[in-house]
């Protein structure tokens, strides 16, 4: 037996198990969706937004984090990355940086010997949706927090 949950009901004209078949209670709306051929007008040299990652140094004092650019069409023009951990200027950290694809770091960016707070400029032109910034954090203190945070602009997409 086929129970229908209060506020739905069978659309007229519908067959019983059609498509549509149970309409959503009244007052309830869908959010109109938006072809992807509209999105066209390209906003360029915005503040690079979402380009903040957290991680957690592992019981062997180190941590992987990675960050990259999503959507259809986002571009982005790093220039710093700014890494930290919670210790602070006293972690002994070492923290590389790696340009990468699906999490396998391959092209050395910097790195820094201070890794408890420092900042490393990116020689990175570009990056597009599925190339990663990888920071690898190694000699710090288990159980602190570490983060990177990226720093330039970016290229959006509108419609």
């Amino acid at each position: 037996m086929v129970r229908v949950p209060r506020g739905m009901h069978r659309l007229a004209g519908t067959p019983p198990r059609g498509p549509g078949w149970l309409a959503p209670r009244p007052g309830a709306w869908r959010p109109r969706v938006i072809g992807q051929q509209l999105w066209q007008y390209r906003l360029t040299g915005i503040e690079l937004t979402g380009g903040q990652a957290p991680g957690v140094i592992g019981a062997g004092g180190g941590a992987t984090v990675s960050i990259g650019p999503a959507g259809l069409g986002t571009v982005w023009y790093p220039q710093v990355a700014n890494i930290s951990t919670s210790v602070g200027a006293n972690d002994g950290a070492t923290c590389t940086i790696y340009l990468g694809a699906q999490g396998v770091p391959n092209l050395f960016q910097g790195q820094s010997y201070a890794g408890g707070g420092d900042s490393l400029g990116l020689p990175v032109s570009m990056m597009r949706p599925g190339q990663l910034l990888i920071a690898v954090w190694s000699g710090s203190i288990p159980g602190a927090t570490c983060a990177i945070n990226i720093v330039g602009t970016m290229d959006v997409l509108q419609w």
